[in-house]
């Protein structure tokens, strides 16, 4: 009786686990699905031609950009008669959008 049981616990495990490595082996070939535009990592929009941070004058110049999270940040600055041209930028890359601008 009691070989039984434990037969019958072994033969339930045993297909509970090809269950689960079943749905494991799914999952990683099929995909995430409905997962937004960023699935993969991949950007699927069309970025822009050019970016205009619409700067004051010419004079103005990019002091120091870098990247973090999918978000570029812009750190500009000019001559000390240009104080307009100071100012941070936070682009988001996979539109080109400017989430936020502070004049400093």
């Amino acid at each position: 009786m009691a070989v039984q049981i434990s037969r019958m616990i072994v033969i339930i495990l045993g297909v509970l686990i090809l269950i689960v490595l079943g749905a494991v082996i799914w999952t990683a070939f099929d995909g995430p699905r409905n997962a937004g535009s960023n699935a993969g990592g991949e950007n699927t929009q069309i970025a822009p031609d050019h970016l205009s941070l619409g700067l004051p004058s010419p004079d103005c110049v990019i002091e120091q950009a870098r990247t973090d999270g999918g978000r570029l940040t812009v750190i500009t600055g000019g001559p000390a008669s240009l104080p307009d041209c100071r100012r941070v930028f936070v682009i988001q890359l996979s539109s080109g959008r400017i989430q936020a601008e502070i004049r400093l």
